[in-house]
Formats: structure tokens, C-alpha cells, sequence
């Protein structure tokens, strides 16, 4: 039945004491992992480490890090898009929320953070253009203004609380009668609160349905059949904090001065009934229990599947299975899919063509560590972005942008013949080829193209050449010796729709320097001492040469960038042992960058953002063509930006563009300074090498195979061997195929000298 939480401006309270602790809260606590940090990695980027998937491409992964505020934590997510169609994840962080635009998914923007108040939960819905997010930590309903997110400003408006409400495990909306809910809020004994919509920027606490608490609830509005008009709530419910009598009430909230109850459902083998989604047609209901798995009364990740075409009379017809042991958590409704975010196994995709036999036909798990019942990994997902990309919200890893292939799968697929060349010849003639397989699209095949774009962002196109069964040809065209450049393939279908490879392209393609050839005459990755120095004027947090043991929560790495195990850190001690009260350097030994375009490389990783006074110390790279009697700053990262929070990040630097002459006494060093007023730093340096890159000219008698200026028959011994390998450059009739034709056009032209 309904309560009156509000009368006028007098406040009746009606159990406005705070709900039973829900269901998971001390098991998540005592369950969470630390948080994984690292840089925002883009597809192109190469494999990140361990994770499995099945008919799900990976397109981006923005670590917790990366988000503004220092995050522990990640928790929920949902999505909005904004009146130009563009497309925005929003991710529940242990202190706020972040809004990322995912409209290329490949390269995500982090646009705005708004903070609030540090917890392990947070939960968000939207509602034309505002964001509404709570938390069990308080603050009531953070009411977030997204008109004007395209130019990267989401406003907080305010902090609502009426009606005695502060704290709140989720929140509900109806987009379609412009309603929302609380549950599990600390009034109305945590059940199913109406909020007053008449301002969209001030929600107020009015009526509800308190009879117990809830713990999570889908509202709709039937628009045909019996119900047609109504608005329906199916509420994951129970008393004394939804322990008890736990299962699923269906409640008819239409008129909010009457809100009654129109049947109860108890489900086979429960413990806690945590989260449900309806089929699209409203006919079944989706409900997942949060603890069966844990508790041992399932074998199995385990979902419950109830007819609910009769209000009055539900009843279930079955259950679906990932098969794993994981815990289910949110899931959501698709056409004819279900997107289920199950804790330490990941997303799951389930085809639910039969609704009361859904089929998993696709995965991608956040987690890789296990799959056991425990309270990491995935959260929330949102799938109903209009271009079909998936959002996953997890945990201890961030945000994780998703393409579920076995799914969207009209599109040409575009694969380059072996792996992405890093070095382009700059005379041109590098060959790459690629195939084009279509896949529910039907491919132009004069729109087959390879673009470069070079170091001036000036586009140089190249025709395909088709050379049958879907194979098309490129040649590199001529570019500037050591120019870092970019290139895709890019194909038109018949339709007029771009398809690209990589998928992050037009925006970013594979990166290539121009060059011949490259030697490393240095390259460490802190296996073995190569005679480093240390030194500094802080109190604490010298640098030191060791496998990290921090663990990663108090902003030093849990890992070391290359896989090598090692590398060189801030006092390499787990707890309070960050850099104080100065400096640390860490210097090289003299390296040898002398004899061709020497590029210095290295990853390294800084963090300034929590303490007394975060953000008010930086980390500086200097380097010296003289062993050290001099030093050039090379950069200086902070004291702000979005590289101060962690998380490790590559760099490469042409040192020509330092030195007109780079020298076989050059060094580098690395300066970690704590000298404002209580920042925690910490930092790291890993996979420091000195690349040295070629330009020769190509021989002027192509039959000199191996550029010595005599024809003999080293030059023939040379060809053969490129002939058997397939190496490109053996294909001399340029047909794709390695035959008695290439033999003879060599021959011929060795027989016919150099000019």
C-alpha cells in the first residue's frame, strides 16, 4: 500500500530509520581486490594481457586511474546521448562519476568527472538531459546538468535532499513517463520511493511503497494489451533489508496516492533477490539472485526465468546458465538479447530468441584472475547505445568499450596479411596486403584504399590492387626519413558506408616511423644492473631496482610495464613509503646515440593525486649529450593533468630535435619531487632504450640484390632464399603468386646488368 512520506513542507516519517544492511555490503568489502591501474589503452595498442573473450572485440579500456578524484573503486554505469547523437558511458566511481565519450569507441574521452562522496556504491540513471546518482555514502540525489556535455561541461546542479533521504543503494527511472524512484534508501523503510519530477533539476521525496525493502526495481508503462496505461514495478524484494521472505513483488505504481501491490513471487532456491529485467515484450521477467552462487544452492551462475504475462499469477519457466561459478550481477534486455555483467567472469551475452532458453553466444571477462564466487570484477553494463557499442563497468579495471561481434555483425572485415609493419621504407615500396570479407555488407571495390597520414597530417592515398580471393595490394609511397606517420585500409560497401582497419582508423591508424632499418645499441629492462645511479636530497622513497610489491593501492604500480617483472620505483615498499620532503634522481649510464636518427624510449608512471596536498608536485625527464655535465629538460609531467595518476605510459622522443648530434655520451635521468606540502608520490621507469633508425636509398640496379654493386651469384643465392620465404620482394610480377614467372623476370634482368 501507499505511504505519505511528504505532506506540504511537514516531513512524516514512516520507518525513516536507515534499512537492514543490504544484502552483499560487508561481503563486497571484504572481498574487493585492489584497483588494476594503467594508461587508457585503444585498439592498435597490441594485446592488453589476459583476457578472454569469445564474438566480442575489445575497442577500449579507460582504467580506474585515468578518472579524475583518485578512485579505489569502480562500481555502476549507464549511458545518455546527447541531442547531436553523440555517445556518452557513465561510470559510478568510488568518489563520483565520470562521463565518457565513447561516440568513436576506439578512442574514448574522458569529458568531466563530478565528485561525491567516497563509497563503494554509487548508481546513476538519466532522464532527458540530467544525470540523477546516488550513493550509500550520502549526499541524497547529485542532480548532474548534461545539455551542454558535447563542449565537454556536465554541471553539477545540486545535491538534493528532502524528506529526510541522504543515503540510497540505487536509483530507478521510467524514461517513458519521465519518473524516478529510490530503493534501498535510508526513508520509507528502503523500499520504492517516488520522487516529484514537477522541477527535473530539484526531485522530491513524495510518495512510496514501503512495505519492505528493495533492493533494485525495473518501472515500465504498458502502452497495449491488458495493462495498457499502467505503470508497473517488478521490485528485488524482501523484509528486514530484503533477507527475508526475499523474491519478487509486482506493484502497480500508476497512481503514486495509491500504490498497491498486485502479486508476490517466491523463486526456487533462493537467498537474495537482487536485480530483474523484463523481456523487451514484457512477457518474462529476468531475475538474478546475488548470493545463491556463493551460499551453494546453485552449481552454477545461475538466472531465473518468470513468466510474468499475468501480473497477477507469475510464475517461473526456467533458469539460464553461463556455466561459470561466478556471482550474476545486472543485466539488461536487448531485442533478443541479454547482457549479464557477472562479477569475476565478465559480460555475458545470451541469445533469448526461445525467452525461456536463452543461449550464451558471446563474452569478454573483465576479471581474468578466476571465476569464482566472490564480490570483483564486473558490475553494471549498459547496451543500448544506437550504434550497438557495449559499455562494462568493473570494479577493480575501469571502464571497459565494447563491440559484441556476434551480434553486430553486418560490416566489411578488413584484415592486413600478417602484422602491421613498423617501418615504413622512406623511398617508398614497403608492400602490404590485406583481405576483405564481407560480412553482410557488399564491398566497392574501387574505394580500396591504404592512406598514410605523415608528421604534418597531410593524407597520402594509396590504391588497392586486387589480386583475387579478396587480397588487395599496397605500396607505401615515398616519405621523410625518421617521419613517425600513421596508416589504415580503408573500403566503402555498396551502400556508401566507411569500414577501416584498424578500427580505431580514420581518427588513429598503425603507427610506422620511414625508415630502412634500426639497430638498439641500448635496452634495459631492469633484469640485470646496466649501472643506474640513485641519488636525492627526500627524506624517504629512493629510487630502488625490484619486482613491485606495493600492490598498486596507494599509487605505485601493482606491475612493472614490459612483463619482465622488474623495474626501477620510489622505495620499493608495500604501505607508507612514498617519496618525502625532496627529490629522487635516477640516472643512466651513458648510452650511445650516435650513428643515425636516434629516438630515446621509455614508460614510466607518476602519481601526486592523493595526501595533505594532492597535485602540487611533478616528475621531470632531463637529458645530457655530454655524460651528465649538462642536462636539457626533456619534460616535466604535472602538477595536474590527466598523467598524474598512475598508470604507465610510453614515450618516444626524437633526439635531434634535442641535439643536433646525438652522442655516444648521451644520459637521461629521472626526477621525482615531493616538495609541496603533502602530496603521496610515487613513480616508476620502465623499458628505457635507445632506437637508432636508417634511411638508405634502395640499390640503383635492382638485380644487385645485395647492394654490393657487383652482379654474381651471391645476389641470385640472395633472391632465392627471399623467393622461398614469400618474401614480397621476390614477387616481381607483382600477381600475388610466387612462381616460375618471378624466377624468370629475375633472371632476365640479371642477365640484362646494371645500367
Amino acid at each position: 500500500m501507499k505511504r505519505n512520506i511528504t505532506t506540504g513542507g511537514l516531513v512524516v516519517i514512516l520507518g525513516l530509520c536507515g534499512p537492514a544492511q543490504a544484502d552483499e555490503d560487508g561481503r563486497k568489502l571484504l572481498d574487493l581486490k585492489p584497483m588494476v591501474p594503467g594508461p587508457i589503452w585503444r585498439l592498435g595498442d597490441g594485446a592488453p594481457r589476459g583476457f578472454n573473450s569469445s564474438g566480442v572485440t575489445l575497442l577500449s579500456w579507460l582504467p580506474l586511474n585515468n578518472f579524475p578524484g583518485g578512485h579505489g573503486s569502480g562500481n555502476d554505469c549507464w549511458g545518455h546521448v546527447s541531442q547531436s547523437g553523440r555517445e556518452y558511458a557513465i561510470i559510478g566511481l568510488e568518489r563520483g562519476f565520470g562521463f565518457v565519450e565513447v561516440t568513436d569507441p576506439a578512442n574514448p574521452v574522458i569529458v568531466a568527472s563530478i565528485p561525491g562522496p567516497t563509497s563503494l556504491w554509487h548508481d546513476v540513471k538519466v532522464i532527458g538531459n540530467y544525470a540523477y546518482g546516488v550513493s550509500e555514502g550520502g549526499s541524497g540525489i547529485q542532480v548532474m546538468d548534461m545539455s551542454d556535455i558535447d563542449n565537454g561541461v556536465v554541471t553539477l546542479v545540486r545535491n538534493q535532499q528532502t524528506g529526510g533521504h541522504s543515503s540510497t543503494h540505487n536509483i530507478v527511472s521510467n524514461p517513458d513517463a519521465g519518473t524516478l524512484y529510490l530503493v534501498g534508501a535510508n526513508i520509507g523503510n528502503g523500499g520504492l520511493v517516488n520522487l516529484d519530477m514537477t522541477d527535473p533539476t530539484r526531485p522530491t521525496v513524495a510518495t512510496g511503497w514501503t512495505e519492505m525493502y528493495v533492493h533494485d526495481a525495473m518501472v515500465v508503462t504498458y502502452t497495449e494489451g491488458p495493462y495498457a496505461g499502467r505503470e508497473i514495478a517488478f521490485c528485488a524484494s524482501g523484509f528486514n533489508g530484503g533477507w527475508n521472505s526475499t523474491g519478487l513483488r509486482i506493484v502497480d505504481v500508476t497512481d503514486k496516492n495509491n500504490i498497491f501491490t498486485i502479486s508476490t513471487y517466491y523463486y526456487t532456491t533462493p537467498a537474495y533477490s537482487h536485480q530483474v529485467w523484463l523481456s523487451p515484450d514484457k512477457h518474462y521477467a529476468y531475475l538474478d539472485d546475488e548470493l545463491d552462487e556463493q551460499n551453494g544452492l546453485v552449481p552454477t551462475t545461475t538466472t531465473r526465468i518468470i513468466d510474468v504475462s499475468n501480473l497477477s499469477a507469475p510464475v517461473q519457466v526456467g533458469t539460464f546458465t553461463s556455466n561459470s561459478t561466478s556471482i550474476d550481477h545486472n543485466l539488461y534486455t536487448r531485442d533478443q538479447y541479454i547482457f549479464e555483467a557477472n562479477y569475476t567472469s565478465g559480460l555475458r551475452v545470451f541469445d533469448a530468441s526461445n525467452p525461456v532458453s536463452p543461449v550464451q553466444i558471446a563474452f569478454f571477462d573483465t576479471y581474468p584472475s578466476d571465476d569464482n564466487a566472490n564480490f570483483n570484477g564486473a558490475w553494471s553494463c549498459y547496451p543500448y547505445f544506437p550504434s550497438g557499442t557495449v559499455v562494462v563497468s568493473d570494479m577493480n579495471r575501469g571502464l571497459f568499450v565494447l563491440r559484441v561481434d556476434a551480434i553486430d555483425g553486418e560490416r566489411l572485415d578488413i584484415q592486413l596479411v600478417g602484422n602491421p609493419p613498423s617501418m615504413l621504407n622512406p623511398f617508398g615500396g614497403t608492400t602490404l596486403e590485406a583481405t576483405i570479407t564481407e560480412e553482410g555488407q557488399v564491398l566497392n571495390p574501387t574505394t580500396v584504399s591504404m592512406v598514410v597520414v605523415d608528421a604534418d597530417g597531410i593524407e597520402h592515398t594509396v590504391v588497392g590492387a586486387p589480386t583475387g580471393s579478396g587480397t588487395y595490394r599496397f605500396n607505401s609511397p615515398p616519405l621523410d626519413c625518421a617521419e613517425q606517420v600513421e596508416y589504415f585500409i580503408s573500403a566503402q560497401s555498396t551502400s556508401g558506408e566507411y569500414f577501416f582497419a584498424p578500427l580505431t582508423a580514420p581518427t588513429r591508424g598503425w603507427a610506422a616511423i620511414a625508415a630502412s632499418g634500426s639497430s638498439t645499441p641500448f635496452e634495459d629492462d631492469f633484469q640485470a644492473d646496466l649501472g643506474w645511479t640513485t641519488a636525492g636530497t627526500a627524506s624517504d622513497g629512493q629510487w630502488s631496482r625490484g619486482v613491485p610489491v606495493g600492490g598498486g593501492d596507494r599509487g605505485d604500480p601493482a606491475e612493472d610495464f614490459d612483463g619482465s617483472g622488474a623495474c626501477y620505483l620510489t622505495d620499493n615498499v608495500d604501505d607508507n613509503s612514498d617519496v618525502d620532503a625532496g627529490t629522487v634522481t635516477l640516472t643512466s649510464p651513458a648510452m650511445d646515440a650516435s650513428g643515425g636518427r636516434a629516438f630515446l624510449n621509455y614508460a614510466r608512471w607518476f602519481s601526486n593525486t592523493s595526501g595533505a596536498a594532492p597535485q602540487e608536485d611533478v616528475f621531470t625527464v632531463q637529458v645530457s649529450n655530454d655524460n651528465g655535465s649538462s642536462w636539457t629538460t626533456l619534460e616535466v609531467v604535472g602538477p595536474a593533468g590527466p598523467e598524474v595518476f598512475g598508470g604507465w605510459v610510453y614515450k618516444s622522443f626524437d633526439l635531434t630535435t634535442v641535439f643536433a648530434s646525438p652522442s655516444s655520451q648521451f644520459k637521461a635521468r629521472f626526477i621525482a619531487a615531493d616538495e609541496g606540502s603533502g602530496s603521496v608520490v610515487e613513480a616508476a621507469v620502465d623499458a628505457v632504450s635507445i632506437v637508432l633508425y636508417e634511411c638508405e636509398a634502395p640499390p640503383t640496379c635492382p638485380p644487385d640484390r645485395n647492394g654490393d654493386g657487383a652482379l654474381d651469384f651471391f645476389d641470385v643465392q640472395d633472391f632465392l632464399a627471399d623467393f622461398a620465404a614469400h618474401h614480397p620482394s621476390a614477387d616481381l610480377t607483382g600477381d600475388g603468386m610466387y612462381d616460375f614467372f618471378d624466377a624468370q623476370m629475375y633472371l632476365a634482368t640479371f642477365a640484362a646488368g646494371c645500367p
